[in-house]
């Protein structure tokens, strides 16, 4: 029986599409089932997502609302990439706001683990026609690591999850742009993709403007210079201001935001990582294929797909530049992932091409899955350095390691007691580390989770550390013992995790400067690992043991000095003071600008402390005030900006489709 000719078609198009969904889908089932995952970073990234879901979104607030229960209170996903939260919102959104925060997180984690594979794979097959060719990069997409930050080790098992987001979404502003590049037709849906990358992660906004920048010189070969000067300018503003109501307001105040080190780059040792594992030296020597392929075909958006990796590597470089004179908030190590990725798009289409040149002839039978499938095997067996993260995660704790989930976390560890010591007091909780350590190594790198972030959740207590490296300038004081904050942090706060506090070692901290710590930050009760408590000699007598769990030793306070607070909402507290009036009051509360303090007397005056915490003076009559916050006029006007784009977009959009 003679089949019709869109079943072969079909076949070489969705057979390899559902095949790479069913194996990821595997992937994500066994990964994240079971419970939210909870080894280093994902507690963290739980947390925030459950601010948003459960605290600010069902009250029609958004990105600028106020997170109390870490480092004194900060904006939370004002300072961080909210793309992933929104995200979740999404999703909650489409189930009619039921499903639990739990459920959203591990959707959020599939997807996220996903995106990048079915990107790369809709970008490659509309690039070469043909699914089987896809199924290598994209396979490749899904499974590697690599020491990348976008990759499954570091972003799926240790919780760096927004890094492979913006990853996963700059395929999909590629092909947003290929009927512009293709065709000259407007390109409607590149704003909001631009949009979204940015929103996922500004890292990857070096990446996406490379993408604008070189598909605009595409159409400008093919255009009158003005008008497509006119789309590009549309399509960037369009998106910039899509990401207005986050993105304004960070840049505005940008003093509250203390860039954070994550990696050492530098192109010395690219090099050295590519001569230790032939797969990434493979990827980036398959490039030049690509630029064979556009030769060959002479087709503009191929050329957009083949010159990237160029373009990313010149990103990067002028990153590193402008990162070691002080004048890029992006560290450059999160810029490599795109360099991969985009050299990885192009070396598909090279290879892909040959491959297709020398099986066309015999293009419906078994000659390209079996090209495939044999190059997905020699990818999986070229080695990488030993002891090091693996070229390819082929399946979660195939390597032995940990891929722990929260339930299994609190059984094995007794959290439930660590919550139930802590649920005592209404003022707040210092962990003297940041981290519950998995194993016996005491190496900083060593498995660990941040799972005590969730103290506010579960024990219902404001917290000082206890998270994972820290934007906040209260953060950087606490890390560093300086009034002042650095401009930024240049060693990753976690290797010093358990050795130094306020900038020394816990042998030279002396208890007046803890006790100043702790009055400034209302520290009722130290978390100290128990190992450690003989080292907490700067507690003094003024914490006495109260309880032990989970290999931490609680302290409480006796008296408190400070003081006291209630809190009423998380946007407000309510603060009881002595009958002395025309002295300053400590909140210990960062005094962000919007913040406010009333009392019955009208708004009070208000002054920041060596440590950028709030004090207010109160009238000699007045014993109780009110610390509120509400969003002011910048955040009003970013957000009415990206509304004016929300609704800009569709008529830009509906006035293309009408030419």
């Amino acid at each position: 029986m003679r089949r019709p000719p869109w079943y072969d078609e079909a076949v070489r198009r969705l057979v390899p599409g559902l095949a790479l969904l069913a194996y990821g889908g595997a992937f994500a089932v066994a990964a994240f089932r079971g419970g939210v995952p909870a080894f280093d970073d994902h507690p963290g990234q739980f947390f925030r997502l459950w601010h948003a879901l459960e605290r600010s979104f069902p009250g029609g607030r958004w990105t600028a609302d106020w997170n109390p229960d870490w480092w004194g209170g900060y904006p939370e996903l004002q300072f961080y990439p909210p793309g992933f939260v929104l995200a979740g919102a999404a999703i909650r959104l489409l189930g009619l706001w039921q499903p639990s925060v739990e459920t959203v997180y591990q959707l959020l984690c599939a997807l996220v683990l996903l995106l990048p594979a079915l990107a790369t794979f809709a970008l490659l097959a509309v690039l070469l026609e043909d699914g089987w060719l896809a199924l290598p990069p994209a396979f490749l997409a899904l499974t590697l690591s690599a020491g990348l930050p976008g990759g499954v080790e570091e972003s799926m098992r240790w919780g760096m999850l927004t890094t492979r987001l913006a990853l996963g979404l700059l395929p999909l502003l590629l092909l947003a742009l290929r009927p512009w590049v293709e065709a000259g037709r407007r390109p409607v849906w590149a704003p909001p993709a631009a949009a979204a990358v940015v929103l996922a992660h500004p890292s990857a906004a070096p990446a996406a403007a490379a993408i604008l920048a070189l598909a605009t010189l595409l159409v400008l070969a093919r255009q009158p210079a003005r008008r497509t000067a006119a789309e590009a300018a549309a399509i960037l503003v369009l998106a910039l201001a899509l990401t207005a109501f986050w993105a304004l307001p960070l840049v505005a105040r940008r003093a509250w935001v203390v860039p954070l080190a994550w990696g050492q780059f530098s192109f010395a040792g690219f090099l050295g990582e590519l001569r230790a594992r032939p797969l990434l030296a493979g990827i980036l020597l398959a490039v030049p294929l690509g630029w064979v392929a556009v030769a060959l075909r002479r087709r503009a958006f191929p050329a957009l797909v083949a010159v990237l990796p160029v373009a990313t590597l010149a990103a990067l470089a002028l990153d590193l530049w402008l990162f070691r004179r002080g004048w890029s908030p992006l560290d450059p190590a999160r810029l490599a992932d795109a360099v991969v990725l985009s050299a990885l798009w192009a070396g598909g289409l090279g290879v892909g091409t040959l491959v297709a040149t020398l099986t066309r002839r015999r293009a419906r039978g078994l000659a390209r899955p079996a090209v495939a499938l044999a190059l997905i095997i020699v990818a999986a067996l070229l080695p990488g350095p030993a002891g090091a993260e693996p070229n390819l995660t082929l399946w979660p704790g195939a390597d032995k390691r940990p891929w722990p989930r929260l339930p299994e976390l609190t059984r094995a560890h007794d959290l439930e007691r660590l919550w139930g010591a802590l649920r005592r007091d209404p003022d707040r909780v210092l962990f003297l580390t940041s981290a519950l350590r998995l194993g016996h190594d005491p190496a900083w790198y060593a498995a660990h989770s941040h799972v005590l972030s969730l103290a506010p959740l579960f024990a219902e207590r404001e917290i000082v550390n206890g998270t994972f490296t820290h934007p906040a300038p209260l953060a950087a004081r606490f890390y560093t013992g300086s009034a002042t904050p650095p401009p930024r942090l240049e060693t990753l706060v976690e290797e010093l995790d358990g050795q130094r506090l306020l900038g020394q070692p816990w042998d030279r901290v002396t208890p007046d400067a803890f006790e100043t710590l702790a009055r400034r930050l209302r520290v009722a009760t130290v978390v100290v690992p128990t190992a450690d408590v003989g080292r907490a000699r700067f507690l003094g007598d003024r914490y006495v043991r109260a309880d032990e769990a989970a290999g931490f030793t609680v302290l409480e306070r006796r008296e408190r000095p400070w003081p006291r607070l209630e809190r009423i909402t998380h946007r407000r507290y309510r603060v009881f003071v002595e009958p002395t009036g025309g002295v300053w009051i400590p909140t210990g509360i960062p005094a962000y600008p919007l913040w406010q303090v009333k009392s019955r007397r009208g708004v009070l005056e208000t002054r920041v402390d060596p440590w950028g915490l709030l004090e207010f003076r109160v009238p000699l009559d007045v014993f109780e005030a009110e610390l509120v916050y509400a969003e002011g006029w910048l955040e009003w006007a970013a957000l009415g900006l990206t509304l004016a784009a929300g609704v800009s977009w569709p008529a830009w959009a509906f006035r293309a489709r009408r030419g």
